[in-house]
């Protein structure tokens, strides 16, 4: 609990600090969306105080520089001035010294020909280059949870990442403040009633989760490894699976240059290079369902045969039909059909069309749809989020982190390429897609896998027909069970009807026949005796 109240002090003083309680709520709230063709007027207002913000996030450390970096990613619930200043985040972490890192190395197994070393370094000599030909304790790369090396291993180069130490109880109380303060985080960013904050941080405790242990890493690595595995362009770095665990990986050392730092090369060598980077990345969404989420000008190396993806702490998949719905969306935009499109939109959303102005809403749509298909040179790939926010759609998480990552992506493209369109490389990825959906072998293989289901089926429809044929009979039976009853009672009333005329009838002929003059006596007789006779016949028709 005291070390709770002392966070508490913590997060206010450095909030205090750079005069955020009364920044960010103005602000934020205020300005959602850039100016794009002169985002500088409206956006130099607020660069300041999105740097204040960034400066806090580093003062509090990874939890915070974490959610700092996942908002970067929400263009659909932060101003793109502050997803362009957080984004920073993923670079401008300050180092730790290898004094304090090597930490990471307690416990550490592994082993060199038939010797085993496992020691703990605070208790021992145990020297790094027992292990490693040679180690640069300088980092190359510094994060939030990890810090990169370089070093050299039999004579190859490679990568050594280690996670920092004593994360583990700061993030659970940094996530147990967050939980508390729930209703001014809304409050202060300003987001839309349709935004789930609960979900949202319990996917955000999940993702810092699966970082911290870098075991969770390896396995992303391994399997864009697999999906590459037949793309000579694309490079994925081999993991050393007997010098990693879940506080240390050791993978190839990608040799190459960032995008910012290209130079010498001629444009359309740099063309080259933006198709690889989209169509590669169009496949791993639209074709895998297992994407990198962090697609940043850092992460993507250039080099003479080909690219290569590195850091793949943040990845992202989607399921079959938000993958369905989001093919079906690109593809109306392909084939500029606006009804597609907005049933596509309506789907991943989940909004309900009386919910929205359909009409306004379809405007906007043909307008995104003329930029993508008749745009050059520009950003597209935000045009999702403008459009949530304007109507206060919630869009899914998996869609929102997407959608990041393709404006990312686009970001680099362009940077490559100028007049890069990203629906220009969509397209021919939409068309295998389409043609491997619809294939006979893809069905033919559906076929095999749902095979035992519809053989169970076949062999219980004969009982099934046999239960129905039941019911009816049952069903038929009890109808006319209940007819035969109403019958029968209709039957009673009008009996007892005919008897009590008849009755009357021999009440009236006895009279008569005591009692009249005339004819009256005569008549009286002949009807006392036919009532006699229908009551005779009555009652035998009963009988």
């Amino acid at each position: 609990m005291f070390r709770k109240f002392r966070r508490y002090i913590t997060i206010f003083r450095v909030f205090s600090k750079y005069n955020l309680f009364s920044l960010i709520y103005s602000e934020v709230n205020k300005y959602y969306v850039s100016n794009r063709r002169n985002p500088c007027v409206l956006d130099s207002r607020n660069r300041e105080n999105a740097v204040k913000l960034r400066k806090a996030l580093e003062e509090l450390g990874p939890t915070f520089i974490k959610l700092g970096q996942i908002l970067s990613k929400r263009p659909d619930i932060v101003p793109a001035i502050y997803i362009e200043e957080l984004g920073n985040l993923q670079d401008n972490v300050n180092p730790l010294d290898f004094d304090t890192m090597k930490v990471a190395f307690e416990g550490f197994s592994c082993s060199i020909g038939t010797e085993e070393i496992n020691e703990t370094l605070e208790h021992s000599n145990f020297d790094i280059h027992e292990i490693f030909d040679d180690f640069n304790t300088e980092p190359i790369a510094c994060a939030s949870i990890a810090q990169v090396y370089e070093a050299k291993l039999d004579g190859k180069k490679v990568a050594v990442k280690i996670t920092r130490p004593n994360l583990i109880d700061t993030i659970n109380l940094d996530l147990a403040i967050l939980n508390d303060i729930k209703p001014l985080i809304v409050k202060v960013i300003g987001l839309g009633k349709n935004f789930d904050i609960d979900g949202f941080l319990y996917e955000f405790s999940e993702l810092l989760s699966r970082e911290l242990d870098l075991s969770n890493e390896a396995r992303n690595i391994r399997r864009f490894e697999e999906n590459f595995a037949d793309v000579k362009e694309v490079h994925v770095p081999h993991i050393y699976d007997d010098f990693s665990n879940e506080n240390v990986l050791v993978m190839d050392y990608m040799e190459g240059v960032t995008i910012r730092k290209l130079s010498d090369v001629s444009a359309e060598k740099k063309k080259w290079y933006a198709d690889i980077i989209s169509k590669s990345y169009l496949k791993q969404v639209y074709i895998d369902g297992f994407y990198h989420a962090d697609p940043h000008s850092s992460n993507i190396i250039l080099q003479e045969d080909g690219i290569a993806y590195i850091d793949f702490g943040a990845v992202g998949t989607i399921d079959d039909e938000l993958r369905r719905n989001m093919l079906n969306l690109f593809y109306g935009i392909y084939k500029k059909r606006l009804d597609v499109v907005f049933e596509s939109f309506m789907k991943i959303t989940g909004v309900n069309k009386e919910d929205i102005n359909v009409r306004r809403f379809k405007l906007d749509l043909d307008d995104i749809i003329s930029k993508q298909n008749y745009s050059s040179g520009e950003r597209q790939s935000d045009n999702y989020a403008t459009l949530g926010l304007k109507y206060d759609l919630s869009l899914p998480t998996e869609f929102s982190t997407l959608e990041r990552a393709l404006i990312l992506v686009e970001a680099n493209c362009l940077e490559l390429d100028p007049r890069f369109n990203l629906l220009e490389n969509a397209k021919p990825v939409i068309m295998k897609v389409l043609m491997k959906r619809y294939s006979p072998f893809e069905a033919f293989e559906y076929l095999q896998l749902e095979g035992d289901r519809y053989l169970e089926i076949i062999k219980e429809l004969p009982q099934g027909v046999n239960d129905v044929i039941e019911t009816i009979r049952g069903y038929r039976i009890e109808r006319f069970e209940k007819k035969t009853d109403e019958i029968r009672k209709y039957r009673t009333i009008d009996s007892i009807a005919k008897y009590v005329f008849l009755l009357g009838i021999l009440l009236a002929s006895s009279y008569f026949a005591t009692s009249g003059d005339g004819y009256l006596p005569v008549m009286g007789i002949v009807g006392f005796m036919s009532a006699i006779f229908l009551f005779a016949v009555m009652f035998v028709q009963n009988s």
